[in-house]
């Protein structure tokens, strides 16, 4: 035997006694020993393990199970003995982990359940021990597993929210199961959780103590790891509020930085639920104090990143996250009306106190890329990734909003922001983890801004991110596509149907995330399509990119409720194909079936019959609720459509006789002058000049049916009526 595993004598001694008794009687007098032997110092793990095994579970497991006792015994001494020898050995993983200790789970459950019945009463030491070994248990993932098998969620909830004994350990175990197992651990057990976080909510905002601050972490853990709750069901309830002043009154005080690092944790994931908007309806000055919240965050993000390494920055993690989380949720609530609300003053406090964050997120990213050599090869699990991630995310965020400042710290770090978003996107490809960040989606609106410009275009450019994006289109539309083909077909009357904001909530939520990344995909190659032609014309992606439009176009043509991003492949597919037009030259099948998809797209989005008088050209109804995301892609659309008409003649065939001419011409003649935009106007009449250059014969018929110089006279279409006098036209 090594030095290390050397045994004491005592212990020795005390195994030969239990392994030499004949009955239950001897081994349970020897268990007095035990007892007292156990509590020594120098009884290490090896020893408590031979203990155990000399002891046998088979005997514990008959203490726990028998319902006889001796007379004038308490009907519980059998099973108080037999948890207080187990809680002596809890130390021990290898005694903890084993199938023997896992299979007393539904007692240990049940005895902490009815802690507060007249027969526990004088029993509660064996209450304590049952949670010395629950806690044991929990530890490990395999013991959460089991415990969590047996439904300790709910009675550990029902333990807190009915104040039995020991209910403060119930909670503290609920709390670290909550922040090991994630936000799924609560998926389906919705009302236990909301009456949960009520009473913790409600003894936060209650206490007086130095408590306070230990229910407040305990609420933020929660909160963070809690199933996603209908907010409309949230602002009905008391506590979101009563914690919200709570908070404020904390942070306007004198309180030391743990204070308010967990004040400030609680706070952002608050307002993560509940919005900006909600925090502005509550306290006596709301602005006042959102603008001191996010200069709290922002000046905590400097300070904990400003000439800091990652590792060092890490050290503050939880925190930084917390300040992330307000900065990004100020980020959005700017380009909000409600931020118009705020003076000029004020909102200049805001943004400066953003862009000093802001900075220092830049700096830590370039810092981290020059300490990497430009790559990044740090496992996905490291929490250096997952703070990489974060702060790409927050730099996403602000450069979504505002690309004009910082240019040139932002070009700097942009090849490394696209190697994390690379690498993490081929991890996530994998599907080996769960919740994984996605910083390749968090920077795609961010993306779309910087493709406008000249210098971070050709640093995208050099690091291929066409192909990455593309490569990500492809992944996000398997996900949609598949989640699409297991949807009911929405009826045509569906804008009709009257739905409570609660079934809007439920619907919005229910979209996948996916398809918000594909339109984002596209509107990124749009600017590329627009502003490089001549990598769009030669480029193998930009072939493919174009194949993939045509080809999965047709899915979502009667798909009434997926019109932006019906519009967003159709008009990047129009833009696409002006580069590629000799491939179509006769117009495939599936060729025809876009263009024909494309020109219902944009026949649909104007009438005047929905006009409340007939005599105004108006958005269609189908349209007009996303109009704010479709208008440009109309005209980007219609001039897409154009440029590629002028180059295949078997599309200005198909547009001619599809009828939309006539009707555009019908509708015009109906309509009063004034009755129809300005910009509509001159896109309705560029396209029917580039249509009637194209079929001189065809398209003057169809526009001089219509009264068509009177019709152009009215609505001020010169160019339209110096074509139809053009003598070489005639």
């Amino acid at each position: 035997m090594s030095k290390k595993e050397k045994v004491p004598e005592s212990v020795l001694r005390c195994v030969t006694a239990l392994r030499s008794a004949k009955s239950d009687n001897d081994r349970f007098a020897s268990l007095f020993v035990v007892t007292k032997l156990i509590k020594a110092d120098e009884c290490d793990q090896h020893s408590l393990k031979l203990l155990y095994d000399a002891i046998g579970f088979n005997f514990l497991n008959r203490l726990l199970k028998s319902t006889e006792v001796p007379q004038d015994c308490p009907p519980f001494i059998y099973k108080s003995i037999a948890l207080s020898i187990v809680s002596c050995f809890c130390g021990v993983p290898e005694i903890v982990e084993s199938d023997s200790i896992l299979s007393i789970i539904p007692v240990l459950l049940d005895i902490v359940s009815t802690s507060d019945t007249e027969d526990m009463e004088d029993n509660l030491m064996l209450v304590s021990d049952c949670y010395t070994c629950i806690q044991a248990i929990a530890f490990f993932e395999s013991g959460r597993k089991a415990l969590l098998s047996q439904g300790c969620l709910l009675k550990l909830t029902e333990v807190y929210v009915e104040e039995m004994f020991r209910h403060d350990q119930a909670l503290q175990l609920l709390v670290y199961i909550s922040s090991k197992e994630g936000k799924h651990l609560w998926d389906g057990h919705e009302e236990p959780f909301k009456q949960l976080v009520k009473r913790l909510a409600n003894d936060f905002n209650g206490d007086t103590t130095e408590k306070k601050f230990e229910l407040c972490k305990m609420l933020a853990v929660f909160l963070s790891n809690g199933p996603r709750l209908p907010v409309v069901e949230l602002q009905k309830e008391d506590w979101p509020q009563h914690t919200l002043l709570t908070l404020e009154s904390i942070l306007c005080s004198r309180i030391g930085t743990s204070q308010r690092d967990s004040a400030l944790q609680l706070i952002a994931r608050l307002l993560e639920i509940m919005g900006i908007g909600w925090g502005l309806k509550f306290g006596p000055n709301p602005r006042q104090f959102l603008l001191l919240l996010v200069n709290l965050a922002c000046v905590e993000v400097r300070m904990k990143l400003e000439d800091r390494t990652l590792e060092q920055a890490i050290e503050s993690a939880d925190i930084l996250v917390a300040c992330y989380s307000v900065v990004e949720l100020f980020i959005t609530f700017m380009t909000s009306q409600g931020f118009l609300d705020f003076d000029a003053k004020q909102r200049e406090q805001a943004y400066c106190a953003l862009k000093g964050a802001v900075g220092s997120i830049l700096a830590v990213l370039h810092q981290t890329d020059e300490e990497f050599s430009h790559e990044w090869t740090i496992p996905v699990t490291d929490r250096r990734t997952e703070f990489v991630c974060a702060s790409i995310r927050i730099l996403g965020s602000w450069l979504a909003e505002e690309t004009s400042s910082m240019k040139e710290e932002v070009c700097a770090v942009l090849p490394f922001i696209i190697t994390v978003c690379s690498r993490m996107y081929d991890e996530r490809k994998l599907g080996t983890i769960s919740d994984m960040p996605d910083p390749l989606r968090f920077m795609l609106p961010a993306f779309c801004h910087l493709a406008a410009e000249d210098a971070p275009r050709k640093i995208m450019l050099c690091q291929k991110l066409p192909q990455l994006l593309y490569d990500y289109l492809l992944y996000q539309w398997s996900i949609f596509s598949k989640w699409l083909a297991l949807q009911p077909t929405v009826a045509a009357d569906w804008l009709h149907v009257h739905t409570t904001p609660e079934e809007e909530d439920v619907a919005e939520a229910n979209r996948p995330e996916s398809e918000s990344a594909i339109i984002l995909v596209c509107g990124v190659f749009m600017n590329l399509a627009v502003l490089e032609p001549e990598l769009v014309a030669t480029d193998v992606v930009f072939a493919q990119l174009l194949k993939f439009c045509i080809t999965n176009l047709q899915p979502l043509v009667h798909r009434q409720d997926f019109i932006v991003l019906l519009g967003n492949v159709a008009v990047l597919g129009l833009l696409l194909l002006r580069h590629h037009t000799w491939k179509y030259a006769q117009g495939d099948s599936a060729a025809f079936r876009y263009i024909q998809g494309t020109v219902s797209f944009l026949w649909d989005a104007h009438n005047s019959e929905e006009s409340c008088d007939s005599l105004s050209l108006v958005i269609s109804l189908r349209y007009k609720r996303d109009w704010p995301d479709l208008a440009e892609l109309w005209f980007l659309g219609m001039q897409g459509l154009s440029n590629v008409m002028s180059k295949l003649d078997w599309i200005v065939e198909f547009i001619v006789d599809s009828g939309w001419p006539q009707e555009m011409m019908k509708s015009l003649s109906r309509i009063v002058a004034g009755a129809i935009d300005a910009n509509t106007r001159t896109a309705y009449e560029d396209f029917l000049c580039c249509l009637l250059r194209a079929q001189p014969a065809k398209v003057r018929a169809v526009i001089l049916e219509n009264r068509g110089r009177h019709t152009c006279r009215t609505h001020s279409m010169k160019q339209l009526i110096a074509l139809l006098d053009d003598e070489k036209l005639a």
